[in-house]
């Protein structure tokens, strides 16, 4: 079984009006989160910012919402701004809870929640779980898919479509959610300044680490936010310009070559 840790803040939110209530503050569908059927998400702010990506499972009863960790804290304390009238109770994990993503098996016995998650390319299992036990980050696992995790690929200053994830965390079918305006204007704007990208090269890229991404004439074009190992060498994920990326002139970081990773499907 290929199991895989995603440290996660765990937020619980009871009470029959939970998933809608929630619905109007994250940007995914959060009805459609039952059990065996895992969610993702982002809470933004009014201006469009990015608060928090969140992964979601339900075991019928309860929601489990998993923020960045450190983010617990103050995530609670901005939805409990609107829980007004809403039949809901947000409060943190008791007991806590450990987050795994399960690229095949079978959930442990021990699972708080579970469900099949997909994100672009990218589908395993989701499993929220009392099992404490050691296992390999996610994160090399996310960016051989070309996702990013908050706070270190992507974060408060970003917004969807720079953070590359405008098409796998936001529905653009739902109703309203907090930010949605500034977003959607975003998308019918079409013109965004930067984007999260996934690139690849060779091992030196290891030893490069988290320089700055230079174009063809030797300007600063983006920054390498975090390098994986891989088989055949390295992947990065950097926010690049859109201007350097539309004009498909070499990149490169620290004397290493990049060049566009093939999509995993």
């Amino acid at each position: 079984m290929a199991e895989y840790s995603l440290p996660r803040d765990t937020l619980v939110v009871r009470g029959p009006d939970r998933k809608t209530w929630l619905d109007g503050l994250l940007t995914c569908k959060v009805p459609d989160v039952t059990p065996g059927s895992a969610g993702y998400g982002l809470l933004l702010t009014k201006q469009g910012k990015i608060v928090t990506d969140a992964f979601l499972v339900d075991d019928g009863a309860a929601l489990f919402v998993g923020v960045a960790p450190g983010q617990g804290g103050p995530v609670q304390e901005l939805l409990d701004r609107y829980l007004v009238m809403e039949d809901a109770e947000l409060s943190p994990s008791e007991p806590p809870v450990s987050w795994r993503l399960q690229t095949d098996g079978i959930a442990p016995t021990d699972s708080a929640a579970q469900g099949q998650l997909t994100l672009g390319s990218f589908r395993a299992l989701l499993v929220a779980t009392l099992h404490a036990g050691s296992a390999p980050d996610a994160a090399p696992l996310l960016a051989e898919h070309g996702l990013g995790v908050f706070g270190v690929d992507f974060g408060e200053r970003d917004n969807p479509h720079e953070a590359s994830l405008d098409r796998i965390a936001v529905s653009w079918t739902k109703g309203c959610y907090l930010g949605q305006e500034v977003v959607c204007m975003q998308d019918m704007r079409g013109k965004v300044k930067r984007r999260l990208v996934a690139l690849e090269g060779g091992e030196g890229l290891l030893a490069a680490g988290k320089g700055p991404v230079l174009g063809a004439d030797g300007a600063v074009c983006g920054q390498v936010s975090s390098v994986h190992r891989t088989p055949t060498g390295a992947r990065v994920l950097a926010s690049i310009s859109t201007s350097a990326l539309e004009s498909h002139a070499p990149l490169s970081t620290q004397g290493e070559p990049l060049r566009p990773a093939v999509k995993v499907s």
